[in-house]
């Protein structure tokens, strides 16, 4: 398994989830990634499983940084002559398919984030070209299945994120409506959205807003909250280890992203009884979110929608309290067994397309940001 980072992020999250589940059926894991942020692993691996850095410590972007992850991979896959390969994310799909080329070991690829908003658009064309040398396609929404080519889109298994209810200690009571936002501070999250919307509500609202995450829009953002004169009211909080911590933390949850692949947290929310917001974007949330039932769905992108809706839910106790009463809406569909299940049938009939296939399977996973 290769991925563009062992930092924080659904991708990574799942593949780690992903790594140690196969590792309990027997197979030998090695998981590679371009970059490893900090000391070690945002999120943990079983101890058999084999984490590789492929960047050298002074690669740089350019023109050669793929052709070199190309051969990075290559090398891996040849060096471990694993017999699967599993590969998560528009660029690193595209560079797996080109580096198995030859081989003869069979490529799952998964899509996770929406392959449209890619910039340039040269990497969606790439993975609708050689999508048909996967051996297997998952992607994490019907929606996104009906963006590949009609003959892969028939063949793709829909296999959304898994998810538990989180057990969290719901924030003391409070005069006043607290707001959570989470995810990396960039430009697909739509935080400057968000902060637009919350900067329209009445000045007299009692209300505050906790954006919980790390990017490169960090200055940018926190530029934007000064400007509106909004520091007593919005704070950029920082990563967080769990989704209990800012479940804890708030009472309604939004989420502002003009684009998604799935959406942990929209699922971490509404898998565990806490009140949502969402634009309606694609893809993801209106999978989960059921307007009115256990969040509103607003139209993607309307900053005058989810003000109206923040503005609703603020001065609303009893609708928040509502909306979180019906956990079981998606409980048992993202429920990890069946999820697993759902990986493991994707595996098993990708194997079959290579008779040497061992019981104890070795696989080599990739995914990239």
């Amino acid at each position: 398994m290769l991925q563009g980072g062992f930092g924080a992020g659904g991708a990574e999250k799942m593949m780690a989830d992903l790594a140690a589940h196969r590792v309990q059926h027997g197979d030998q894991i090695v998981v590679g990634a371009m970059k490893m942020p900090g000391a070690r692993s945002f999120f943990p691996y079983p101890e058999s499983v084999e984490l590789r850095v492929l960047d050298r410590p002074d690669a740089k972007p350019g023109l050669l940084l793929h052709p070199r992850r190309a051969r990075a991979i290559r090398r891996l896959i040849k060096a471990e002559r694993p017999d699967l390969v599993i590969s998560f994310l528009t660029k690193v799909n595209c560079l797996t398919l080109l580096a198995a080329t030859g081989t003869g070991i069979p490529v799952i690829i998964s899509e996770r984030n929406n392959p449209r908003a890619q910039a340039p658009r040269f990497w969606r064309r790439l993975q609708n070209l050689l999508a048909q040398r996967a051996a297997g396609i998952a992607m994490q929404t019907h929606a996104a299945a009906k963006d590949l080519p009609p003959a892969e889109g028939k063949r793709a298994h829909v296999i959304p994120n898994h998810c538990l209810p989180v057990s969290f200690v719901p924030a003391p009571a409070a005069d006043h409506c607290r707001f959570v936002a989470v995810g990396r501070l960039t430009e697909q999250k739509g935080f400057d959205l968000l902060i637009e919307a919350f900067g329209k509500l009445p000045a007299d609202l009692p209300a505050t807003l906790s954006i919980f995450g790390e990017g490169e829009a960090h200055h940018s953002l926190q530029n934007l909250i000064t400007r509106s004169g909004l520091t007593d009211r919005i704070r950029l909080a920082g990563l967080v280890p769990t989704a209990a911590d800012w479940l804890g933390a708030g009472d309604v949850l939004v989420v502002s992203s003009r684009y998604e692949g799935f959406c942990n947290v929209v699922a971490e929310a509404t898998c565990s009884g806490f009140p949502i917001i969402s634009f309606d974007c694609p893809y993801g949330p209106s999978e989960m979110v059921r307007n009115e039932e256990n969040g509103l769905l607003i139209p993607n992108g309307d900053v005058d929608a989810m003000n109206a809706a923040m503005d609703r839910l603020a001065r609303d106790p009893e609708l928040r309290k509502r909306l979180a009463s019906s956990p079981e809406i998606m409980v048992e569909r993202l429920d990890k067994l069946r999820i697993m299940a759902k990986w493991d049938r994707l595996i098993d009939e990708t194997a079959q397309s290579r008779p040497r296939i061992s019981p104890a399977q070795k696989v080599v996973s990739t995914s990239s940001s």
